[in-house]
């Protein structure tokens, strides 16, 4: 995620902190909201990196609609800060919005040609939104590769995911649809998303991690509203090769590592 050099930096290093590391003070950001507005309405500062602090708090608070408003209406303002829009990306993808996500992780890409540090944070939002292909374009055309750390997996990762679902022939379009669906039949059973993700499961397959506030024993239900919706919406939906599993928020660890619950 980016951060500003700005009036309001402090509050977005914070809230954005608070947002990777899966914590926060709710004091603290009951008091971040409360300033942010203030200078909304006194028209001081930067009006749209006030709006898109709120909409972390909003994220972080679990408040989708405000998340999605907050973010649109950073965007409006500045729809060529890459500040706004890398995390404007990352924010609808951890919400389960993956066609805001894809609207802007491909905004955010456009303008990082002059920064191959920006195409590397572009290509990981198109990768959380299932866009593979579109994400190693970026880090080619950007020449990135360079900059990443020997330790750093995600080439690596990328490229055998790339191979994994074209050797499928599981093209980009119908991921996306997957996972539209997938979030929509989770929010159909009343269940909001707090947290989504694509994690590497094994060498062969992948999982779509979404996060909620119910017990295993509700996501399990879950998951096979999922299953049968998928089976029902699309004459192939390849479990075999990526499947879309709700878990509890309770589960849910910064570092893509997901603990179990018990129920």
């Amino acid at each position: 995620m980016n951060l500003p050099k700005s009036a309001t930096s402090e509050w977005l290093s914070e809230v954005i902190d608070m947002t990777i590391t899966a914590s926060g003070n709710e004091f603290r950001i009951k008091r971040i909201e409360r300033e942010a507005r203030a200078l909304l309405q006194k028209n001081a500062g930067q009006p749209e990196m006030c709006w898109l602090v709120l909409s972390f708090i909003a994220f972080l608070q679990g408040n989708r609609g405000d998340c999605i408003r907050c973010v649109e209406a950073a965007s409006a303002l500045a729809n060529h800060d890459v500040t706004i829009l890398g995390n404007a990306a990352t924010l609808m993808c951890d919400l389960g919005e993956p066609e805001l996500g894809v609207k802007y992780a491909r905004q955010f890409a456009a303008l990082s040609h002059s920064d191959p540090r920006l195409a590397i944070n572009a290509a990981r939002a198109l990768y959380g939104v299932l866009l593979f292909e579109e994400a190693a374009d970026v880090m080619c055309v950007r020449n990135a590769e360079s900059l990443l750390s020997q330790d750093d997996g995600f080439l690596r990762d990328l490229s055998d995911t790339i191979t994994l679902f074209q050797t499928a022939g599981v093209h980009a379009e119908l991921r996306q649809a997957l996972l539209e669906s997938a979030t929509s039949i989770v929010r159909a059973t009343g269940c909001e998303i707090r947290r989504a993700r694509p994690v590497r499961y094994f060498e062969c397959t992948m999982r779509y991690e979404l996060f909620v506030e119910e017990s295993a024993s509700q996501c399990a239900s879950v998951n096979f509203a999922i299953a049968e919706g998928l089976v029902e919406q699309f004459e192939e939906a390849y479990p075999e090769l990526i499947t879309f599993v709700c878990r509890p928020l309770a589960s849910f660890t910064p570092r893509g590592i997901s603990i179990e619950i018990e129920r």
